[in-house]
């Protein structure tokens, strides 16, 4: 029996094409910004040309399918991998020293809004290069969400994605959804511009660092990470707010004058002052500054004003923490989230609660104003397991290859939650199997581990089935 048969896959790559054309369109704009300031432009616009014409032929070759769960889920594990290999392209010709894996690993950190660099000299980029890594992460934090929640629409597969915390019903239909994510991605994009503007950076940082802070990316165009000024910084800290623990369903509802009750706003809140003034004290770091680095660690930006090297094991652990945890649901953040996080401990106060309680005793769960099913609870759970044993395989990986365990656990949280805060073992010349396995780690994160499972996992229970099934078959023919 096999999962995916030959109409199958022929629909995976109709969507694809779609995918792989809008790719091929979106690095036309460096090639207009590597021409203005005098800079190579072929490393963008002939793989631009090429993959527009490529997208559109794959997608007119083939067919549309009934779209399933099972497609949905492989179409949206593809689309990052996809989008990581066209992207890598005008790293790989624009940095001499970068070779192709490097060049995936950058890409695949910009797509997935991670925000590690192997860069050695960001500010020495071309100018085409540095708006490349930023367009894809505003793209990467909220195009590709849209994507994924069109082709899950196509699926039928609302529910389960309201489990996967990826689903964000704004609208009653799907096209109406992503049109109002679009517009209140956009407003924010834009007042940050003007905000960010006025605190004296100009244009062009101001530019590439809204992009990388509203869609939550975090990849600088200065070494020293966010070397501005302090009314930058607040600005920044809102940015990053808006953009990793308030969901897009919440931006709506404040924006149209409705009443907004969010338990992640709510948690959220004193998690990140008393996190801010723990690192102030036990580190010695300035308030602001700590407020900052907490609030990037939540919301998986990865921007810094301090050097990790300067902050206490107190300090790195908390971090993890925060990092391990991540945002809320329905943004463009990493990790297990928050929502999670609260069913859990709900889920678990409900259990004692019921193991004290008379056996006729009905409990009533709730989440809010909400019921709180099992099912949800199993979900929250089950996920949330699924990012444990990535942090950890990562984790031990990295000590594998030599590297320091505490540092390693920091830069493994890092990566699978897509966070893109380093203590220094995320570099260019980190072994070439870490790079492979940070590559994964990040695409992995970013799909919140199942789908993975599916394109991976699921083809090769089923072919073993089917061998299985042979054989028995083949023993009982034998025997007859």
């Amino acid at each position: 029996m096999k999962i995916f048969k030959k109409n199958d896959i022929l629909g995976i790559l109709h969507e694809l094409g779609i995918l792989i054309s809008t790719i091929g369109l979106i690095m036309i704009m460096p090639s207009f910004i590597a021409i203005y300031f005098n800079e190579p432009f072929y490393y963008f616009l002939y793989p631009s040309i090429f993959f527009i014409i490529f997208g559109f032929l794959l997608n007119r070759v083939t067919k549309p399918i009934s779209i399933k769960l099972k497609h949905a889920m492989v179409i949206s594990a593809l689309a990052w991998l996809t989008a990581s290999f066209i992207g890598a392209i005008p790293f790989y010709f624009g940095i001499p020293y970068f070779g192709y894996i490097d060049g995936v690993f950058e890409s695949m950190s910009a797509w997935t809004t991670t925000g590690f660099t192997i860069i050695n000299d960001v500010e020495v980029l071309p100018k085409s290069i540095q708006i490349w890594r930023s367009l894809e992460q505003w793209i990467g934090g909220v195009g590709v969400l849209a994507m994924v929640i069109s082709i899950l629409s196509k699926a039928g597969a609302s529910a389960y994605y309201r489990a996967e915390a990826r689903e964000e019903k704004i609208m009653p239909s799907t096209l109406g959804t992503i049109k109002k994510i679009w517009h209140i991605y956009l407003l924010y994009t834009i007042l940050g511009i003007c905000l960010l503007y006025l605190s004296g950076l100009d244009l062009w940082t101001t530019l590439n660092v809204i992009l990388c802070g509203i869609s939550t990316g975090g990849m600088s165009i200065s070494n020293a990470g966010f070397p501005y000024n302090n009314f930058a910084k607040i600005i920044i800290i809102a940015i990053m707010y808006l953009g990793g623990v308030v969901s897009f369903s919440v931006h709506h509802n404040v924006l149209t004058g409705r009443k907004v009750n969010d338990i992640q706003t709510k948690i959220s809140i004193p998690i990140l002052f008393f996190s801010a003034f723990v690192i102030s004290i036990t580190s010695g770091v300035d308030p602001l500054d700590s407020l900052f680095t907490v609030v990037s660690a939540m919301t998986s930006t990865g921007f810094l004003t301090t050097s990790t090297s300067n902050l206490t094991n107190i300090s790195i652990a908390l971090l993890i923490f925060i990092m391990a945890v991540g945002g809320a649901t329905g943004t463009t953040t990493g990790g297990i989230k928050l929502v999670r996080l609260y069913i859990m401990i709900k889920g678990f106060y409900y259990r004692l609660k019921e193991a004290v309680s008379p056996s006729n005793s009905i409990i009533s769960k709730k989440i809010g104003n909400n019921i709180l099913e099992d099912s949800l609870i199993l979900d929250a759970f089950l996920i949330s397991f699924g990012y444990m044993l990535h942090y950890i395989f990562s984790a031990l990986s990295l000590i594998a290859l030599g590297y320091d365990p505490y540092l390693s656990i920091f830069e493994a949280v890092s990566l699978v939650a897509n966070i893109g805060l380093s203590v220094g073992i995320v570099s260019h010349s980190m072994h070439p199997i870490a790079k492979i396995l940070g590559i994964f780690s990040m695409w992995v994160g970013r799909l919140e581990i199942i789908p993975i499972y599916v394109l991976i996992i699921l083809p090769l229970y089923m072919r073993l089935k089917s061998v299985k099934k042979d054989k028995n078959f083949k023993e009982i023919e034998s025997y007859k």
